[in-house]
């Protein structure tokens, strides 16, 4: 099932996809998916932040993670 093909069918402007290793951020553009280094949606972010973080779960825990990245997003905002 082309999962992404539906996505686009459904009008779904930005999909993000993490294969355990790596993260990548797809815009779609002409009923097709580009791959992009930023979030559309969210330029400060990068893939390789919202890895890092992923990362820290096996060490810190799921909501200490949490609260870390919300942390980070608020610093990056302000």
């Amino acid at each position: 099932m082309n999962r992404l093909a539906i996505y686009a069918a459904l009008g779904v402007l930005e999909v993000w996809r993490y294969d355990g290793r790596r993260l990548r951020f797809y815009q779609l553009e002409e009923k097709q998916y580009l791959e992009r280094n930023t979030s559309p949606t969210f330029p400060f972010l990068s893939p390789s932040e919202i890895v890092r973080f992923l990362e820290q779960q096996k060490t810190v825990g799921e909501t200490a993670m949490i609260r870390l990245f919300r942390e980070w997003v608020r610093s990056q905002t302000q």
